[in-house]
């Protein structure tokens, strides 16, 4: 059983990582999420996978150790079984994200570092030559 237990909280901690680093990288402008974003834009990973995949990953991992942990208790009832749906819920999520399909604009890296910047034109569509002055010619990333 106590394996059961470290296996839930590792899973937890892990989606917290996932989770953070997903954050990071959409959101703020520290060094170690110019490099995630970085290695995005060169084909590590996709973009879908970036936006949808990842946030949906940390999902499963924090909803899997949370399972866990209920059944390590055994309390029974609806609730493992909720928990359970919503993972299976945000396992499609994550499938979503491998798809190669254009989802809106806000949910990307890219458009959220150009909101934060100012880097928008009037219909919220990133300014190609805006952004060119902003990077002095160095392109996205």
């Amino acid at each position: 059983m106590n394996e059961n237990i470290r296996l839930a909280i590792g899973g937890i901690g892990l989606g917290l990582l996932v989770a953070t680093i997903w954050y990071a990288e959409m959101f703020t402008d520290s060094k170690a999420a110019n490099l995630w974003r970085r290695m995005n834009g060169k084909g590590r990973i996709s973009r879908n996978y970036a936006a949808i995949g990842a946030p949906a990953f940390a999902c499963i991992f924090l909803l899997s150790g949370t399972l866990g942990i209920i059944n390590y208790f055994r309390p029974g009832g609806i609730l493992p079984r909720i928990v359970a749906i919503l993972t299976l819920v945000f396992l499609s999520f994550f499938l979503i994200g491998l798809l190669p399909i254009k989802f809106p604009r806000w949910v990307y890296a890219d458009w959220q570092y150009a909101k934060r910047h100012g880097l928008l034109d009037d219909d919220g569509n990133i300014d190609q030559e805006a952004y060119e002055k902003h990077s002095r010619g160095g392109g996205f990333w």
